[in-house]
């Protein structure tokens, strides 16, 4: 069933994301206590400190690409569900209105949400961080409704996903 095939590829995508932007933090203080000899002779002449805050600007500049592409990539999978549904006879109105519902989500997500996280985060990349800038609650805020609003998607295509397939 190629409905079964866009859902599934569309939803590996949400675990994959939060994988990757939760790694490229975690591994930019890996690699700064795991220091190879030429990383360290490289970084040298920095102030303490400054090695740190261009890896994690790095690690912040790759995932708003990738915050992009997963945005992109579910508008365009989302999509083409949407019309396969809307052409499928005898039409599936629950389907449907799910794909619809995730869909909705991603274009706030993608459109709204996003834009709105990577200005805020571009402008705090080389903030000091103690005491915390005054736009942090904000910035996290932001985060925590797209991390909110991305799960919800998630579990609304798990739920079509095994109606799906249970009903074969």
């Amino acid at each position: 069933m190629l409905k079964v095939a866009i859902l599934s590829a569309w939803l590996i995508l949400t675990p994959v994301m939060w994988f990757a932007a939760t790694k490229s933090f975690s591994t930019v203080d890996r690699v700064l206590r795991t220091a190879n000899p030429q990383f360290s002779e490289a970084t040298r002449g920095m102030a303490e400190g400054q090695a740190r805050v261009v890896l994690r600007h790095l690690a912040s500049e790759i995932n708003r690409s990738f915050f992009w592409g997963y945005g992109l990539a579910q508008i365009v999978l989302g999509g083409v569900l949407l019309l396969l549904l809307w052409r499928a006879t005898p039409r599936d109105v629950l389907g449907f209105g799910v794909v619809c519902f995730m869909l909705g989500l991603v274009l706030i997500l993608t459109l709204a949400l996003t834009p709105m996280i990577i200005s805020l985060g571009r402008s705090i990349d080389f903030v000091p961080r103690t005491p915390p800038p005054p736009v942090m609650p904000r910035f996290w805020a932001l985060h925590g409704a797209f991390t909110g609003l991305d799960a919800v998607k998630f579990l609304a295509g798990l739920g079509l996903l095994g109606r799906w397939i249970l009903r074969g």
